[in-house]
């Protein structure tokens, strides 16, 4: 019987020793390995700060005033002679539609002939004045106004197709679109030469070798 009754009796487990991680019950998570990113040393000033750094300059004096101005117009200066000659490093001022050496082509493929859609703006504007007389003088000018338009789309026809086989002869492997280059040319001959944007720098005796190049 005591050696059924010591048999019985349940083993007793040896404590195990206390981890850190049982005071709290559960583990302790690991620390995300990740660094972040560290702020540029030199950071850029923003506007606000620009202009508390010009409020402790102090007030500029009219020397300094005068030439300041004078630095503005001279790096503008600088810069639309740097685009009318087409000189690649100020292309980054133009504007995105005018900014490649297919649109500089283009451009100078329209400067360099003379077109009818340069006159469509006073013709327009003339016709609109017109207008306002007799109804048999309204229909007269109707019909011109008919007439230009159709001009100016044959005009326009042909603008492309010379567009086309100069760039095409120029840069074989062009990214560009077709049909915008067509749109951009046609949108300039409609423009009178001198509102033109970037202004126009070849004359109408200009080559189809001049086209294109920078202007020495």
């Amino acid at each position: 019987m005591a050696k059924k009754s010591v048999q019985a009796a349940p083993e007793t487990e040896e404590p195990k020793p206390v981890s850190a991680t049982d005071k709290k019950g559960k583990a302790t998570p690991k620390r995300p390995n990740q660094s972040k990113a560290r702020p540029p040393v030199n950071p850029p000033l923003t506007n606000k700060e620009k202009r508390e750094a010009a409020k402790k300059s102090g007030p500029l004096t009219k020397e300094q005033k005068k030439q300041a101005r004078e630095d503005v117009r001279a790096e503008r200066a600088r810069i639309a002679e740097g685009q009318w000659k087409g000189d690649p490093l100020f292309d980054k001022y133009h504007l995105p539609r005018d900014r490649g050496a297919e649109r500089l082509l283009v451009r100078d493929i329209v400067d360099a002939r003379w077109s009818i859609g340069q006159y469509y703006m006073f013709a327009a504007f003339a016709i609109l004045i017109l207008s306002t007389g007799s109804v048999q003088l309204q229909s007269y000018l109707f019909i011109a106004l008919l007439v230009l338009t159709g001009a100016i789309v044959i005009e326009s026809v042909f603008l492309t197709r010379k567009v086309k086989r100069i760039v095409l002869k120029r840069f074989p492997k062009t990214t560009q679109r077709m049909g915008g280059l067509n749109w951009y040319a046609i949108q300039r001959s409609i423009m009178p030469r001198s509102m033109r944007n970037p202004r126009a720098r070849m004359s109408y005796k200009a080559t189809e070798d001049d086209l294109g190049k920078i202007v020495k």
